[in-house]
């Protein structure tokens, strides 16, 4: 596969998605050469693999700012990355709508990891509506169960596929 593979999480603090971030990543770069990871939080490089790419910026002092402000910086960095090369696949763990306008603005591939279950956030008609409109832009959306994978049909309509954690 000559795409390069784009990991997009703005904000790596250490809970379960990054769990999650860190053993699919791992996986990936055993099946696929050119993987890199856009991430303002640099605390955690260890616990990739070396031959993943870190995209950031230089300065840790952006770790101390809050993760919008780190959402933010980071879609900068993606829209550099994909004004560079348009032969890319983008996988979202984090600020999934974002990412998901932008790579569809630009015709770039997207592949959303969601992990928020649409009962806690969706209460409010116009956040839903938003949601179930931007969710379904994305090529696949990935979910780690197959609760979440109902409940986002059920929903917002959307075709999730199930990939349990790599072990």
């Amino acid at each position: 596969m000559n795409k390069k593979i784009l990991i997009f999480m703005p904000s790596i603090e250490g809970g379960g998605v990054e769990k999650n971030l860190f053993l699919v990543s791992n996986f990936l770069i055993k099946r696929f050469k050119n993987i890199s990871i856009i991430t303002i939080s640099k605390n955690y490089k260890t616990k990739f693999n070396k031959s993943i790419n870190f995209i950031s910026l230089n300065s840790k002092i952006w770790d101390n700012f809050g993760r919008r402000f780190k959402y933010f910086l980071a879609i900068i960095l993606l829209l550099i990355e994909i004004l560079k090369s348009k032969n890319l696949i983008v996988f979202s763990f984090q600020a999934n709508l974002y990412c998901i306008i932008i790579c569809r603005l630009f015709g770039v591939k997207v592949i959303s990891r969601s992990n928020s279950a649409p009962y806690g956030w969706s209460k409010n008609f116009v956040k839903r509506y938003i949601f179930k409109i931007i969710l379904n832009l994305a090529n696949k959306v990935m979910v780690n169960s197959k609760q979440f994978k109902n409940d986002l049909k059920k929903e917002f309509n959307v075709n999730a596929v199930c990939i349990y954690n790599p072990l």
